[in-house]
């Protein structure tokens, strides 16, 4: 379907049937949208992205604010909302209470975000000894407690670095990406382990410490794209934080090893095209209004 057709359809959409959809609906219905998504019976996932949805295409720039804005203040918000939309709360008394945990959840994505993208930002420098500690941490964790012989060598090659000085494969998603790779082991180590071990297989092998920085990405780029918030907002917690976002990451970079093995590449050459088929997959799971993106060690975990 060519490009200015769809640019078409979409303004025609937002502009023009939209407003018109949802105004017959009001008239039948005796509610606004935000009202009848709030009384909706499905998945609290589904509800807040139509909530968030409907935000966004709001006229009113305070309603539009509350979908995007990481400062925006919840319970005055939807006082603001029950005003504009002259909501009778005696006549819905769930619904300041729902519509205030979609605005958590939705103001916490929008955090979530925000939190990456400034960890990305930070570029790895030799001269904060923050950044020097935490390297020497992910050496400790992956070797199980060895120290480390020298801060430049042949030996960060084992983990999966390219060089003899890692810190020149954090460039593209900085901090993060270590910050990534030290959660996974702090958390995990068994798991970890046993992926840096698998990475070492002599027909399936692959560069560890890469690939993990490469999963970064991956997590990093659903976040943004805010293809992860059927998972977020289906979580227990309505305020999820970098944690949780950790907790992804050690998820799909186990999982990726799984399916690189269960794909049985020729080489490593065939990388980009099992990381394609990977990704292809979870964005599909993503599609679940529950989605859960948790492997059965950390949910096992969770439960002790």
């Amino acid at each position: 379907m060519p490009s200015w057709f769809n640019e078409w359809w979409t303004k025609l959409y937002f502009v023009f049937l939209r407003p018109l959809f949802k105004w017959v609906l009001r008239n039948i219905t005796g509610q606004c949208e935000l009202l009848r998504i709030t009384n909706e019976e499905s998945d609290t996932a589904v509800k807040v992205q139509k909530i968030e949805s409907s935000l966004r295409h709001s006229s009113f720039p305070d309603l539009r604010d509350c979908a995007t804005s990481i400062s925006v203040d919840v319970s005055e918000s939807v006082k603001k909302i029950i005003e504009i939309k002259n909501i009778v709360p005696e006549k819905y008394p769930r619904f300041e209470i729902s519509l205030q945990n979609f605005l958590f959840r939705i103001k916490s994505y929008n955090k979530l975000v925000s939190d990456a993208e400034d960890l990305r930002k930070i570029k790895y420098s030799s001269d904060d000894p923050s950044h020097e500690a935490k390297l020497i941490q992910l050496w400790e964790a992956y070797s199980e407690g060895q120290p480390l012989p020298e801060r430049i060598g042949a030996h960060w090659t084992d983990l999966g670095f390219q060089g003899h000085d890692p810190s020149t494969d954090f460039r593209g998603m900085g901090i993060l990406g270590l910050e990534q790779l030290l959660f996974f082991a702090s958390k995990y180590p068994e798991q970890a382990r046993q992926v840096l071990n698998q990475s070492h297989h002599p027909q399936f092998g692959f560069s560890f410490a890469i690939v993990g920085i490469n999963i970064t990405e991956m997590g990093y780029s659903l976040l943004v794209r805010r293809k992860l918030r059927s998972h977020f907002y289906s979580l227990d917690n309505k305020e999820p934080t970098m944690v949780d976002f950790h907790q992804v990451y050690c998820h799909l970079l186990y999982e990726f090893a799984k399916f690189w093995f269960a794909a049985k590449p020729k080489d490593i050459m065939e990388f980009n095209t099992v990381r394609e088929q990977f990704h292809t997959c979870i964005q599909f799971t993503l599609t679940s209004p529950s989605a859960c993106l948790q492997s059965s060690f950390q949910k096992h975990k969770s439960e002790i």
